[in-house]
């Protein structure tokens, strides 16, 4: 099959890279620093210290004699809009699109523009990151999850073709409640994004782990109204999660080993959003939440205040920083909307 990395930014260019590590024809959609970066060769390690390096790779300028097969979606859900627009000139009547975005309503979106077309959601549970000029990195663990098709085949030849050392993927015939499960570990993103320091060192933080639990107890409460049960996509059940997160910082650190054996420079997409000046994707993850919450008649009050102070500091991010919000600070707010935490 013919892929075509639609959208290549850290993402889509480690997917391709790795595809093309398994011997699979892959070309990109790139512009900017990513089209430069991708006619280049390029190395990619992860955290357990696997490695691979491949050559330049296919950069697409115009129009391809073959269509794809596969175009693999990887925009972030703000810019999913225009990215569906540019790509009816790529996609031929047969060509399948597989969904790369976090969050719980991008496939819709999607599926709006090409409704005859296979749209199958992909959950990205890892952090990948500029360790340097030609060389990416996977901070974080985490097994790729590809939704089930009608044809096993197709769906077998695409975890196939992404699975390898550097990577690990797997399909499911439930994606919905995958991507909820990590929509629930995503919560945590506003939270490093507003706190401005890495993952490693937020989570080291007891006020900050209680602000998560809290995002974290609405998602659980919100899913079981639905009648939604939650795979584990994290070592802990994800029910586990938000109990574990308000251990004393002690018991914390013994019981949550592996929670915390990440790379301690790891910041997530929406920390890289604010500080780039771009708009985040917080209404696909907590406006989308306190929605679905309000389906059911479930309020979710402290997801709807992350998704407030991070848009505040959109609106207000006209500088090249903005005022990290002290982990006491996050604390109490939540506790006015929220009370005992």
């Amino acid at each position: 099959m013919h892929h075509l990395i639609f959208g290549s930014g850290l993402i889509g260019s480690y997917l391709g890279s790795v595809m093309t590590l398994n011997s699979a024809s892959v070309a990109y959609v790139a512009r900017g620093v990513w089209k430069q970066r991708l006619s280049q060769p390029l190395q990619l390690t992860d955290y357990l210290g696997n490695k691979g390096t491949v050559d330049a790779q296919h950069v697409v300028d115009g129009s391809m004699d073959t269509l794809p097969d596969v175009v693999w979606l990887t925009v972030k859900c703000t810019a999913l809009a225009s990215a569906c627009e540019a790509l009816t000139d790529w996609v031929g009547s047969d060509t399948v699109i597989v969904c790369c975005q976090n969050g719980i309503s991008a496939h819709a979106e999607v599926k709006r523009y090409f409704p005859r077309h296979q749209v199958l959601r992909t959950m990205v549970p890892f952090n990948v990151v500029i360790a340097g000029e030609q060389h990416l990195h996977k901070g974080s663990e985490g097994t790729l999850v590809i939704e089930q098709s009608a044809d096993n085949v197709l769906t077998d030849s695409l975890v196939n073709i992404l699975s390898h050392p550097l990577l690990h993927a797997t399909s499911s015939d439930n994606i919905e409640a995958v991507q909820w499960a990590k929509l629930q570990l995503n919560l945590g993103n506003g939270v490093n994004a507003l706190a401005d320091i890495p993952v490693k060192a937020m989570l080291e933080n007891r006020y900050y782990r209680k602000v998560i639990a809290a995002l974290m107890s609405e998602l659980l409460t919100v899913a079981r109204a639905r009648g939604m049960q939650l795979p584990k996509v994290a070592r802990l059940p994800g029910s586990l999660i938000p109990w574990v997160l308000r251990l004393p910082d002690r018991v914390f650190n013994i019981v949550a080993k592996q929670m915390l054996a990440i790379d301690p420079t790891v910041k997530t997409s929406m920390w890289w959003d604010l500080h780039n000046h771009k708009a985040t994707e917080r209404e696909y993850l907590y406006g989308a939440l306190v929605r679905a919450g309000e389906e059911v008649s479930v309020p979710c009050p402290v997801n709807a205040l992350l998704n407030a102070l991070i848009a505040q500091v959109e609106r207000d991010n006209d500088t090249a920083s903005y005022t990290p919000l002290p982990a006491q600070v996050m604390y109490e707010k939540v506790r006015e909307v929220k009370g005992r935490i």
